[in-house]
């Protein structure tokens, strides 16, 4: 049956994170709202350096910069060890043209200085911009913290899109089903592979994880899901994250919800 549900979930896509996160968390994804995710990936027998550096250094300079959201999630136990992945939301491309939050709060011997420090617990660096597609998800309940999520990034073949968005869509209402508590998707922009897309299957725990397996058999056979047609979907990888909210920067106070 895991196998059963890896190919077909496989066939869609997850996430990084994708997904969204608490940032969208709170309430439900806007259409088409962006975001400007950074994957890190921490140096071994840095992390906790790295997390001290974030919590007591970057999350204060940030906020002093004017930064009101930040979802942080980190891997969990399966996938690549040491990986962070930062999820901002975009108000305009034009907020680019500014200086950095950082270099705001901190100046720019300041801000060089504190992002010296960061290199020094850091192997690699990436920054992609996300679309949200709320249209081919389901948004969690308003209020939802973010705890748990499978996730992972789907390559679509080229000229596949639509057969593949569509696939999405009807997985996702199959999902709806389950004990999931929301997937989220996105699609990769700038920085990124223009048919990416990725994925994230909310849930509170890992036993909740487990108890998914079977509900979603039980969904699919009753909604007749078929996997997306050989050839739409190039290559996916499946990771699985936590939310890190020590590490998160929300507008409004979260409360632990189900």
């Amino acid at each position: 049956m895991k196998r059963q549900l890896i190919t077909r979930l496989g066939a869609a896509c997850v996430a990084l994170l994708f997904a969204l996160t608490s940032v969208a968390y709170a309430q439900t994804p806007p259409a088409q709202q962006s975001y400007e995710v950074s994957i890190t990936q921490v140096k071994p027998g840095m992390g906790g350096e790295y997390v001290d550096l974030q919590k007591n250094e970057m999350v204060p300079a940030l906020q002093k910069g004017g930064v009101k959201q930040r979802a942080v999630w980190t891997t969990a136990t399966f996938g690549e060890g040491g990986e962070y992945v930062f999820l901002r939301p975009i108000e305009s491309l034009a907020q680019f043209d500014n200086p950095h939050p950082i270099v705001k709060a901190l100046g720019q011997e300041g801000a060089a200085a504190l992002v010296a420090k960061r290199a020094r617990l850091i192997s690699s660096s990436r920054n992609v911009l996300i679309t949200a597609r709320p249209d081919l998800g389901f948004a969690p309940k308003a209020g939802y913290v973010p705890k748990l999520g499978f996730g992972g990034i789907t390559s679509v073949t080229p000229g596949r899109t639509a057969e593949y968005e569509k696939y999405v869509k009807d997985l996702s209402a199959t999902v709806a089903k389950t004990n999931a508590k929301g997937v989220l998707v996105g699609k990769a922009g700038l920085g990124g592979d223009p048919n990416s897309y990725r994925l994230m299957v909310l849930f509170d725990n890992w036993a909740d994880l487990e108890k998914f397996q079977a509900a979603y058999a039980k969904a699919s056979a009753e909604t007749k899901l078929t996997p997306a047609a050989a050839g739409v979907v190039a290559h996916t990888e499946w990771r699985v994250y936590r939310y890190v909210p020590e590490l998160s920067i929300t507008s409004t106070p979260q409360r632990a919800t189900k």
